[in-house]
């Protein structure tokens, strides 16, 4: 059975403790941090300040489902809020996200529309020693918090077709710079079941930012959400599940 907790509570809090003091974070417990757990409103001895939410006027909500006692967060329509827990956790102490997503296969339907892709994405937020002072104003300025200085997206999708069951979806990173390498070849029939996932951190930092040291990175915030953008009518409400994301040695 599922059961639905909209996330009012959790974004008004994560709102609450946006400011600049210092925040409580997710520790590592037996060389693991679960992301998604411990969420205000559903857990007891949550601390809501270890969570984070980013969603602006035009993105669609965040729901937390939890589908046969597992918690998973469902972004809805149209997407691109993000919703994450902050995390205390050297880069190279807890090196592999592991993590699995479903997307719904209707949202593919309906055409190509604009050409934007649909689907789900998950994002990694560094915060580096290395980085030159200049480079870290950048990001800054780029409205950056500077909790990280650095971020990866994990995304997976794909532009709609005419039929649901043509449109191929992929596997892909970018780097907080937009630059993006693919991961999975694309192919037809990937939405409408469960994909397990695992990466290495450490590899990918090094594939991004090959010049940093991944033993002086540690790792801020794990956070998950949809693509933002407009989808044909008809389209369902939600994009997907996001569930069982955590980090590991």
């Amino acid at each position: 059975m599922k059961r639905l907790f909209v996330l009012a509570c959790v974004l008004a809090l994560a709102a609450g403790c946006a400011g600049g003091g210092p925040v409580s974070r997710a520790p590592v417990v037996d060389g693991q941090v679960r992301i998604l757990e411990r969420i205000p409103g559903l857990h007891a001895n949550a601390a809501p300040d270890q969570w984070w939410t980013q969603r602006r006027a035009n993105e669609g909500p965040l729901a937390i489902v939890d589908l046969q006692g597992t918690v998973a967060v469902r972004p809805d329509v149209p997407g691109g809020a993000l919703m994450g827990r902050r995390v205390d956790a050297a880069l190279t102490a807890t090196p592999y996200l592991r993590w699995s997503w479903y997307l719904e296969p209707t949202l593919f339907g309906g055409g190509p529309g604009a050409g934007e892709e649909r689907g789900l994405r998950i994002v990694v937020f560094f915060r580096s020693a290395e980085r030159p002072w200049s480079e870290t104003m950048s990001s800054w300025l780029r409205r950056s918090p500077p909790e990280w200085d650095r971020w990866a997206e994990i995304t997976f999708g794909g532009v709609g077709a005419a039929r649901a069951e043509q449109a191929l979806q992929r596997k892909s990173i970018a780097d907080d710079a937009g630059r993006r390498t693919q991961l999975r070849e694309p192919r037809a029939g990937q939405a409408g079941e469960w994909h397990v996932e695992a990466i290495d951190l450490v590899e990918v930092y090094r594939r991004l930012w090959p010049n940093e040291d991944p033993a002086k990175v540690r790792i801020a915030l794990v956070a998950v959400g949809g693509f933002s953008g407009p989808l044909p009518p008809g389209s369902p409400a939600s994009i997907g599940y996001i569930a069982e994301a955590f980090l590991t040695r």
